[in-house]
């Protein structure tokens, strides 16, 4: 399942016939309801694909009818690893080693991937330790730093961002 870049979730919510609307009506940046996806206007090309491969995830997983229990906790952790799932569709090691070796700026290496720097964000904190070593091997670093402290900086990353947002 590499996917990276050339993954179009669009083409993949047509295919499992699952129907994307744009709504001003979604509160957040989209949902995902009875085969139906929607997504916020207001959201940038980036944004939009991250949604849309998002709740590509919960239509799999039938969220609309299993997923949710009412218990915070519980739902923080199904829309998390919901969004891990859909970031390691969006973002490969091979193409995050090339956008890394044009730019360390989250912003600019986001960008050069087509997604937004929460959905890169997660990747990072998701990368196996086997992920990690072929990042490396494929960078060519002479620094290494350690894979918990590539995934706290991150971390730090998401929680300031889920703050100022």
């Amino acid at each position: 399942m590499e996917w990276g870049r050339a993954y179009d979730p669009y083409r993949h919510a047509e295919a499992l016939g699952a129907e994307v609307v744009v709504s001003s009506a979604v509160t957040g940046w989209g949902d995902y309801r009875g085969g139906r996806i929607r997504v916020h206007p207001i959201l940038n090309q980036a944004e939009a694909r991250c949604t849309v491969a998002h709740e590509i995830v919960h239509h799999e997983r039938r969220d609309d009818v299993l997923g949710y229990c009412g218990v915070h906790w519980l739902d923080t952790r199904l829309e998390r690893r919901v969004h891990a799932s859909a970031s390691r569709r969006l973002i490969v090691v091979t193409e995050l080693a090339d956008a890394l070796r044009w730019s360390d700026e989250p912003e600019e290496v986001a960008e050069a991937l087509v997604v937004d720097v929460r959905t890169l964000c997660l990747r990072v904190v998701d990368l196996s330790r086997r992920e990690f070593d072929e990042l490396h091997k494929r960078l060519g670093t002479w620094e290494r730093r350690a894979l918990d402290d590539v995934r706290r900086s991150a971390a730090r990353r998401l929680r300031s961002s889920r703050r100022a947002g």
